[in-house]
């Protein structure tokens, strides 16, 4: 029974990690197109207006500064860094507090050779892991809500 429970860990995990690498190479190659299409489009733009003293001027304005940003909006944050980490933090911790407890569940069913204890230890690692990463973003949370009382005063 422990060799099927590692298959099917395999193969779950083999294609979670693929998928992962795919949207990434995907992110990465749309993020290089915007960067390559919007250079483009200002050496264009630069070589149809030509070098006139006066549409330099204008260019050097902080309006038009703002027209040859590269700025991507879709992969900012939509939620500031710190509630990301917090957010992201609890629910690593979720996720490995369940774990942990799922394994701890199913040891009773494992009977042969040293899966019991070996379930017994990955379980509470998980549970352990998993309440500390959700104890970490609460302390986290109370320390932003205490600094943020202190700016207002």
């Amino acid at each position: 029974m422990g060799q099927g429970f590692i298959v099917g860990m395999i193969f779950l995990g083999i294609p979670a990690i693929i998928g992962w690498i795919a949207k990434n190479y995907f992110a990465h190659q749309r993020f290089m197109k915007i960067i390559q299409l919007k250079a483009e489009m200002n050496a264009r733009l630069l070589d149809r207006l030509g070098t006139d003293p006066g549409v330099l001027d204008v260019l050097k304005s902080d309006v038009q500064q703002k027209a040859f940003e590269v700025s991507l909006p879709e992969l900012e944050s939509r939620m500031p860094a710190f509630q990301s980490r917090v957010l992201t933090a609890a629910q690593a911790g979720l996720v490995l507090a369940s774990l942990g407890a799922g394994l701890l569940f199913i040891r009773p069913n494992f009977t042969a050779g040293d899966a019991p204890e070996v379930l017994l230890v990955f379980g509470t690692i998980g549970v352990s892991l998993g309440i500390g990463a959700i104890l970490a973003s609460a302390a986290a949370l109370v320390a932003s809500r205490i600094w943020q009382n202190a700016e207002a005063r």
